[in-house]
């Protein structure tokens, strides 16, 4: 079976909490972004 590059993806390949990847990187970007900050004001209470 060939595959070409240019075919848009199944709608079966789609991440299993979002509606999309798009979504889904974007929560993960906010999510590492919380993180660094609680880890700033964290060291900052405790320096």
């Amino acid at each position: 079976m060939e595959t070409h590059e240019n075919e848009p993806l199944n709608q079966e390949n789609g991440p299993p909490v979002f509606k999309s990847w798009n979504q889904l990187y974007a929560f993960v970007l906010i999510l590492h972004a919380v993180i660094i900050l609680l880890f700033y004001l964290f060291t900052q209470a405790y320096a």
